[in-house]
């Protein structure tokens, strides 16, 4: 890829190394691009012919912070073992993630004029706890419209920035808070420039909607109770955990198993609002048919909605199929796996354009959990769920599959899943727009007389390094603060090595499906 002044190839936001006190951001030189070389060098490829332009972005956690569900109250126990796999509960900058996430749009629409983008992929996560109000913001940052900050609680003093804890993050002058202390900067102004509502020109191209475990799960790791809507939707919001609970070894054990154990403690007094409530995954599906939706649903189908189901494909563009899948584990727990039905269907699907078939096509697919993270065999012994292991020896079983888009672990990463008999494909892993590096990828997949040729670029948010209070400027602000949380889930170094972002890869394909691929063209 030739350089691109929006690229990272030709400039790039760095933090400076994180000693545990505040690091300030600054324009670095680009990066050049690495020939990955797991399936061999580009010697002897010749002429590549472009089949797909895409970007992906993934895990906003768009989140109520009025939502009775949360318990960024449980952040304080932070280094104590038995609460680690709850957190972390609370991001210093999660007050200003709607204008993170509208820059990014706005970078997004840029990137794809500029590289005559075919689609933008978003790979789950999208909200922080499957509610209505969550969904709706994150359909209109992307699609584009008026945001209102102060719907989601932005500010509200029963909010963790809003209010008196000493435990978040306080931007106001003069505040003795715990992460004031470790060099998060007074901001004066900042609570009510948050709130201003704003426009999001959205993202300006077709794009697709991948189903995580947050947009699905109880705080992304159990199955709402019975009943929990007059919970989510009422007048009280807890604020600490009940004084006579302490897990014996392990929280998350335990609030799997009854997510009301660390809720009933002291509670604050907050507006009831039926927006808060909970979306089941055929209402998630379904609010993406909405006026002006491109295209129609964001991938999603109508056969979804009928189902109850959220995996798909999408034949948008000649020579590439890409398939969805639904990685979330409806039993509970955060890590993915797909159903027996689901898998079934993921093999007819990918029979349906091998190199014999009438519609040859490579494979790209999506999922919010990648192989790594398919780990998680939660729920009844007849549930028939199939973990990373079948998968991988399906996709092998198909060297059409080149590309496998994921997120969930918030970091960049590209692995090269090398099959037993030679062959494979390439997984790359984007990090999330809610932490530290708030970046994009594009991704731009091409075929030559050899095999496929993907390169793999990161983008920075068009957010400012220079913040200020204008809705651009806090996006600059929620970046910087990322970059400066040493407990969030992709942690302080969450862009990775640089063979993990600017990146050429290599696919060697069959002659027969080479010759397929050239006969559609």
């Amino acid at each position: 890829m030739p350089d691109r002044g929006w690229t990272t190839s030709a400039r790039i936001v760095r933090a400076g190394e994180y000693d545990g006190g505040y690091v300030p951001l600054c324009p670095a030189p680009g990066e050049p691009h690495r020939d990955r070389t797991e399936f061999g060098t580009g010697e002897g490829w010749g002429e590549a012919t472009r089949l797909l332009s895409l970007l992906h972005i993934t895990d906003f956690q768009l989140a109520d912070l009025l939502s009775p569900s949360r318990t960024e109250f449980l952040q304080r126990f932070d280094g104590e073992p038995r609460w680690q796999r709850m957190l972390p509960a609370y991001r210093p900058q999660e007050f200003l993630e709607l204008q993170a996430l509208t820059a990014v749009a706005a970078t997004a629409r840029q990137a794809a004029e500029q590289c005559a983008v075919d689609v933008l992929v978003t790979t789950g996560d999208n909200t922080d706890s499957a509610q209505r109000n969550e969904v709706e913001a994150y359909l209109t940052a992307l699609d584009g419209g008026e945001l209102r900050p102060a719907d989601l609680g932005v500010g509200h003093p029963a909010s963790p920035t809003g209010g008196s804890d000493d435990s978040f993050w306080h931007p106001e002058p003069g505040s003795t808070d715990a992460w004031s202390a470790r060099g998060l900067p007074d901001v004066r102004g900042a609570l009510d420039a948050a709130r201003t509502p704003f426009v999001s020109v959205g993202v300006g191209v077709p794009w697709l909607s991948v189903y995580g475990n947050h947009d699905c799960l109880l705080q992304g790791r159990t199955p709402f109770p019975p009943d929990y809507d007059a919970f989510l939707t009422g007048p009280a919001k807890p604020v600490l955990p009940p004084s006579d609970y302490l897990p014996d070894s392990d929280a998350m054990v335990d609030y799997l198993a009854d997510p009301w154990v660390v809720s009933t403690g002291t509670r604050a007094p907050i507006e009831r609002d039926e927006r808060r409530s909970s979306l089941t995954k055929t209402e998630h599906v379904a609010a993406h048919f909405r006026q002006g939706a491109i295209p129609d649903g964001h991938g999603y189908t109508m056969d979804n909605v009928a189902t109850g189901t959220a995996y798909y494909v999408w034949d948008g563009v000649p020579g590439v199929r890409l398939i969805s899948l639904d990685t979330t584990n409806p039993y509970g727990d955060v890590n993915g796996c797909v159903d027996d039905v689901q898998f079934g269907w993921l093999a007819d699907r990918l029979a349906e354009v091998a190199a014999g078939s009438g519609d040859p096509r490579l494979v790209v697919l999506m999922s919010h959990h990648g192989l790594d993270t398919m780990d998680n065999p939660t729920g009844p012994d007849d549930a028939g769920l199939h973990l990373a292991g079948d998968v991988r020896a399906l996709l092998h079983q198909h060297p059409h599959v080149v590309l496998w888009l994921s997120g969930h672990v918030h970091v960049n990463r590209v692995v090269a899943r090398q099959g037993p008999a030679g062959g494979g494909f390439w997984e790359v892993i984007t990090s999330a727009i809610a932490e530290w590096p708030v970046q994009l990828r594009h991704v731009a997949v091409e075929v030559t007389d050899q095999g496929a040729v993907i390169t793999a670029t990161m983008i920075d948010s068009l957010a400012p390094v220079d913040w200020d209070l204008s809705t651009a400027g806090l996006a600059g602000l929620h970046r910087e603060v990322a970059a400066n949380d040493p407990g969030s889930v992709g942690g302080i170094h969450a862009e990775g090595t640089p063979e993990d972002r600017n990146v050429a890869l290599r696919v060697p394909l069959p002659t027969q499906l080479l010759d397929a691929l050239r006969r559609r063209g």
